[in-house]
């Protein structure tokens, strides 16, 4: 028989600056009329500030780089000039992204030295990690495996990576998450598809552990489906200035016209019912958008206090890609319902892929 293996100890750390959703959406459009203008170009902030997410969908957004105010020549950044229309290039925001991990890992590790560290990102890319660089010190006391650029739905493969590195060794694994999605706007980019990605993505580090010993929530099952003819729905591509993501409008709807299926083949997988999954478990839906828990919420007929989490990770911190997920399970965990509670999970990605998982709390 399998053993049993058990997501704990969530650990999260805030990037050091943030803003309200409306301070952060004015600098926003500042930038996109700034970018204009040093490139000869006439847009029109009021149309774009339409499709920007209203304060009512999102209260604040943290960040690590301090760049949001209208000092354009001094930000570090987004240093928009004729030069520098997009701000600075890629390889300036990837060893920016460096110090910022190297600041977050100082935080999650103030002392320990982890056995295996699995770290998971799509928004900076360097060789040594700063994972890597971080652990250095002990001489290969800390394994290290890196699973990059998956998108949202990261964590999910991570765990099903880490669960297998636990079962073959017995030794539990961190897994660390390291996002950084405001490193890569792109204000020569003003389309209203731009605007909602730009007004939607915030920063954020978290860890947590998977282990043998019970605690915490038990995995029971993971799933994956990549939906057929939907490539081109959401991409995440490096560019010259960093990343750049496109997301179709059709992305709630795809989702949710396959859910209720790919819930059927999760719960045979977890041996749990779907009708008792509907009924009693939490659901932490990864918040791509607001659009995207209300469509999966509507489908599967759920009550508010089943994506009650989702909806307030979204409100306080916004859309951190891969971290965000791990900051809904903490949620959770910080008030744990009863032994048993299952949790089921979903978050989508490039593919268009839907992954998902069903927990229980032990």
């Amino acid at each position: 028989m399998e053993r049993n293996t058990y997501l704990y100890d969530f650990k999260s750390v805030l990037p050091p600056h943030h803003l309200p959703q409306e301070e952060t959406t004015r600098w926003l459009l500042s930038a996109h009329v700034r970018s204009a203008q040093v490139r000869g170009v006439v847009i029109n902030g009021d149309r774009l500030s339409r499709f920007c997410l209203p304060a009512s969908s999102i209260r604040e957004r943290f960040y690590e780089c301090n760049d949001v105010n209208d000092d354009w020549e001094s930000h570090e950044i987004y240093r928009i000039t004729a030069e520098t229309p997009s701000g600075v290039s890629s390889r300036e925001r990837n060893l920016f992204y460096g110090r910022a991990v190297d600041r977050a890992l100082r935080e999650l590790y103030p002392s320990e030295t982890p056995a295996h560290v699995v770290h998971v990102s799509c928004t900076g890319y360097l060789s040594p990690s700063p994972v890597q660089r971080f652990f250095s010190h002990t001489a290969g006391a800390t394994a290290i495996t890196h699973a990059y650029h998956m998108g949202c739905y990261a964590s999910l493969p991570a765990i099903r990576l880490g669960r297998g590195l636990v079962l073959g060794s017995g030794t539990d694994v961190d897994i660390v998450h390291n996002e950084l999605c405001s490193l890569h706007l792109d204000p020569t980019v003003s389309t209203p598809e731009q605007m909602v990605v730009q007004s939607l993505f915030a920063d954020g580090h978290i860890k947590y552990s998977v282990g043998l010993a019970p605690r915490g929530l038990r995995i029971l099952a993971i799933r994956e489906q990549i939906i057929p003819g939907t490539a081109e729905d959401m991409t995440w591509i490096p560019g010259a200035s960093g990343m750049m993501m496109t997301l179709s409008k059709e992305v709630p709807f795809r989702i949710r016209d396959h859910l209720p299926d790919f819930l059927t083949e999760l719960s045979r997988a977890s041996g749990i019912s779907t009708e008792e999954l509907r009924a009693k478990a939490i659901f932490a839906v990864h918040p791509g958008g607001p659009k995207i828990i209300e469509a999966v919420q509507k489908k599967l007929e759920l009550r508010d206090e089943q994506v009650r989490q989702s909806k307030a990770v979204l409100y306080a911190r916004g859309n951190m890609s891969s971290a965000t997920l791990p900051h809904v399970w903490q949620e959770i965990m910080r008030s744990p319902p009863p032994s048993g509670t299952p949790v089921v999970s979903f978050a989508f990605g490039p593919g268009l892929t839907i992954f998902g998982s069903v927990f229980e709390v032990t």
